[in-house]
């Protein structure tokens, strides 16, 4: 996931409070978590809450379970498609028991075969893309139990567990086929939190452990690349504070957390093991809202950061981040700003490799920058049509930005950029009346290595775009409805992004389209059916400019793994309860 133009390694992922990115782990594959009825998915661009964890330069994704509040209801999902696709959801939430003890559970299971033709540029002819298909399955449970005193105060425990399982064939980016290659993971993870009255707030309580197991085994085309690897991750931590309102207008979130890393390589055969790391950090962090009036808002929050790395080098950091904002409301538009600094330090791939396929960089750096946004939204209704906008501003100026950059056929390492410039606009409007719905969202990104120079005939400085980062990024969606049924079509469009620091190397942009329908089943209450299609048009290859004139390349990401064509899903939701 990407958040204003950021890497994915500078987007921080958490489930029910527990880090699933780290330093052992610095991207997280989105494919892998499971998607459970009455999840919930809160996206915070550039800064986060303080108290939520260690944050990072391109945002923070934080993922909710199904709440086990709110009425019992039951929701099953299944569905079929193109590719072998197979995919089943199952959602439940009750009450157990006459102390107020409610459980909540969801299962998920998906396969797909994912083998689809694509164009081989060097080939210059029809390739089936092979070896792409995965399974996964998982399980989750929270509960909680209300604990009630001898004054009236009340408070609750809640657990959180999940296990999941997932055997991923892996194919390879265009350059360096993998054809043999198979990803086989596991997670493991469990929350505890325990928020107990205190005063005018409560104080929040929480412990954590997470284990990634990830073994690989291959029959490599290249010599020295090995034949089976296996590697674990485990994590615990935990944090403490108080939340609750120091004055009337005035609310405090404080925390001080603990957490601690360790990569332990296991058997690996045909290559060397990479070097095992251990990470030890401890934080305070402490948020602050003060509301004037009903239009007046102010936030401050800062966090005190402390890193030790042990691994083939030793790195020891302390990083303090902090940011302020305010927000105005001034009839049906408010306005809001932000600035702070951000920093994230190297994780163990960038600082010490991997797989041989990221090469380490013991002496980088971490990274940090100062972002300034400021943006407006407004919300209307006339007569039957609501309409809701927003728009924003924001630059970046980043210090020692930490960025991939290829090195040979399927082989990256990563660099410090010493100084990089990212600024943008973005722009959303949603529309709803006469059984319409409408949304356009849209993002335009310029950025700069300003520690590199393009000369020019002129003799002008020309700096060149940082890789990985779109210039364009659209999307719009339009859906009407009429009775039972809702038709849908959208088009998401990405441009101008570049694989490498001087700017040469272009990825063809793409525009894929897609469409859909669903039905409420009439006299069958509580059942949706729906067909969904993406990549409409069946658009494969892109042309785009090269240095000896177009050159026709598959439609693909900025890794170089090319893009199916059109695929269908037929799918059947259930719902059971409200």
């Amino acid at each position: 996931m990407s958040v204003r133009g950021s890497s994915s390694t500078q987007v921080a992922v958490y489930l029910a409070g527990v880090p699933l990115t780290g330093g052992a782990d610095p991207s997280l594959d989105l494919a892998t978590l499971p998607l459970w009825p009455g999840a919930r998915a809160r996206v915070f661009r550039s800064f986060a809450p303080a108290a939520v964890g260690p944050g990072s330069l391109g945002g923070t994704l934080m993922l909710e379970p199904p709440t086990v509040t709110g009425p019992d209801r039951t929701e099953v999902w299944a569905a079929a498609g193109s590719f072998g696709s197979r995919r089943m959801r199952v959602g439940d939430v009750r009450a157990v028991g006459e102390d107020g003890t409610r459980v909540a559970s969801a299962l998920s299971a998906s396969r797909s075969a994912d083998d689809f033709s694509y164009y081989d540029t060097q080939a210059g002819t029809e390739r089936t893309r092979e070896n792409a298909g995965h399974a996964a399955a998982s399980g989750l449970v929270a509960w909680t139990r209300p604990l009630r005193f001898a004054d009236d105060t009340t408070g609750h425990l809640t657990v959180t567990t999940l296990a999941q399982a997932r055997r991923q064939h892996v194919p390879g980016p265009l350059t360096h086929l993998t054809p043999n290659q198979v990803l086989a993971t596991d997670r493991e993870l469990a929350a505890v939190e325990l928020v107990l009255p205190g005063g005018p707030g409560a104080w929040i309580t929480r412990a954590w452990g997470r284990r990634d197991g990830l073994h690989v085994t291959d029959a490599p085309l290249t010599p020295g690349e090995p034949t089976h690897t296996s590697d674990a991750i485990t994590a615990v931590g935990g944090a403490a504070g108080w939340r609750g309102r120091l004055l009337a207008p005035l609310t405090l979130d404080a925390r001080a957390d603990a957490s601690g890393e360790r990569f332990a390589p296991g058997v690996w055969q045909g290559a060397p093991a990479p070097p095992g790391a251990t990470r030890g950090a401890v934080g305070l962090a402490s948020d602050l809202e003060w509301r004037a009036t009903e239009a007046v808002t102010a936030t401050a929050s800062g966090r005190l950061d402390a890193w030790s790395d042990q691994g083939a080098t030793s790195k020891d950091t302390l990083r303090p981040t902090a940011h302020v904002g305010g927000e105005l409301t001034a009839g049906p538009v408010a306005f809001a700003s932000h600035g702070g600094v951000l920093a994230r330090s190297p994780s163990f791939v960038e600082r010490f490799g991997n797989h041989g396929v990221f090469l380490g960089n013991p002496d980088l750096r971490p990274e940090s920058a100062w972002t300034l946004d400021v943006g407006a939204r407004a919300q209307k209704r006339v007569g039957a049509v609501s309409l809701r906008a927003e728009a924003a501003a924001f630059v970046t100026w980043a210090t020692d930005l930490i960025v991939f950059v290829q090195q040979g056929v399927g082989v990256a390492r990563t660099e410090n950029v010493g100084r990089a410039r990212i600024a943008g606009a973005e722009a959303l409007v949603e529309g709803r009346g006469f059984g319409f719905e409408v949304r356009a969202s849209y993002t335009g990104l310029t950025t700069a290595n300003e520690d590199d120079c393009d000369g020019t005939t002129t003799g002008a400085c020309k700096r060149p775009p940082l890789p990985g980062r779109p210039e364009h990024d659209a999307v719009f969606d339009v859906s009407y409805g009429i009775g039972p049924a809702r038709l849908r079509y959208g088009v998401d469009v990405v441009a101008g992004v570049f694989a490498d620091l001087k700017g040469g190397v272009q990825v063809p942009a793409r525009a894929l389209h897609s469409t859909g329908l669903r039905v409420d089943v009439p006299g069958m209450q509580g059942l949706r059916l729906a067909l969904d299609v993406r990549n409409l048009f069946d658009l494969r290859t892109g042309t785009y400019a090269g240095v000896f004139g177009p050159v026709r390349a598959p439609i693909g990401d900025v890794y170089e793994y090319p893009l199916p064509g059109r695929s269908l899903l037929i799918s059947a939701l259930f719902r059971a309860g409200p």
